[in-house]
């Protein structure tokens, strides 16, 4: 826009007899490529691994049939989870790029980052996890309560007994994490009366805490039947399930498919893991991030709003 504003000023220029030279306009500030910035949780997890060679191959894909669009990405993962150094790491990502994507959990704190780079006319998507009740911020990511429901009827279709099953979240504030076990109780609620939803353990996806968690479960609950991990840490969970070698095998439910689950499943440590598209989120990612720019620069309609990705079930024979 700025460009056809100066060019508009030149003609008229021209049209009085002002001296005005052919060369074009310097419009290095109105066309270098928009920097994306994503938000990631510990580099620790190997899902976030995972995830961050995923963006990156999906980057380097659109900047090669786009050249002049995307400049460099900037990356960053949180290693202290508190929520003002969370909206610190925010601030730092508004201050460089041109467009966010966050995997985090709600927080005032948080969400007032988020609010401030939105002010600036900096474009915000949520992964993973929603953030906040605005409808014009996008989130890219499963249907979590279907995946706590359907995690819910394979549990009863799976343990087929009475008997006590463990849940874990990530945070009590990870809305993502709070849909899952929603759904998950819902459906064990109204569908499977056999089996008892106990309190929910909270690992900060950090595997050491759940694997102290789920050892405690074990040692604390005989009748335990089952486990839904809705959350990361799952590298904890399965060692402590390697370690307590159970003469009677519960049935596991865990997200995403790292390789440590991959052989989980084969050796017949997990029952069930629920995994996202990590390909697609990456691309629709960064296509919703790269319309919302193109649409607050030049007044183009605003994106249409994303659908929710479709989830994998995974067992050990399609693993």
């Amino acid at each position: 826009m700025k460009n056809k504003t100066a060019e508009r000023v030149l003609d008229a220029a021209r049209l009085t007899g002002y001296p005005v030279s052919d060369v074009q306009p310097d419009t290095t500030s109105d066309t270098r490529p928009y920097r994306l910035g994503f938000l990631l949780q510990s580099v620790q997890q190997p899902f976030y691994r995972e995830l961050h060679q995923v963006l990156e191959q999906a980057l380097q894909t659109r900047a090669d049939l786009q050249p002049r669009m995307l400049g460099r990405a900037q990356f960053a993962f949180i290693d202290d989870s508190g929520p003002r150094a969370l909206a610190r790491q925010i601030d730092q990502l508004a201050e460089n790029c041109d467009a966010l994507a966050l995997v985090c959990y709600e927080h005032p704190t948080i969400l007032g980052a988020i609010e401030a780079a939105e002010a600036r006319g900096i474009p915000v998507v949520a992964l993973l996890s929603p953030l906040g009740s605005n409808p014009m911020r996008p989130y890219m990511g499963l249907d979590n309560r279907k995946v706590g429901r359907s995690a819910g009827w394979a549990m009863a279709q799976l343990t087929r007994q009475a008997g006590k099953v463990g849940i874990f979240v990530g945070s009590h504030r990870f809305v993502g994490h709070e849909l899952r076990e929603m759904g998950f109780r819902s459906y064990c609620r109204e569908q499977a009366p056999q089996i008892e939803v106990l309190e929910h353990l909270v690992s900060l996806d950090d595997a050491d805490i759940a694997y102290r968690g789920t050892r405690t479960l074990i040692h604390q609950q005989p009748d335990l039947c089952g486990l839904y991990v809705a959350s990361g840490g799952t590298e904890g969970v399965l060692r402590a399930l390697r370690e307590a070698q159970l003469e009677r095998p519960l049935c596991v439910i865990i997200q995403e498919l790292t390789p440590e689950a991959r052989q989980a499943l084969i050796d017949g440590v997990v029952t069930l893991v629920v995994s996202t598209p990590l390909r697609q989120l990456a691309d629709d990612s960064i296509s919703q991030l790269l319309a919302a720019l193109q649409q607050r620069d030049n007044g183009s309609p605003a994106p249409a709003a994303p659908p929710v990705l479709p989830f994998i079930l995974y067992t050990a024979e399609n693993c």
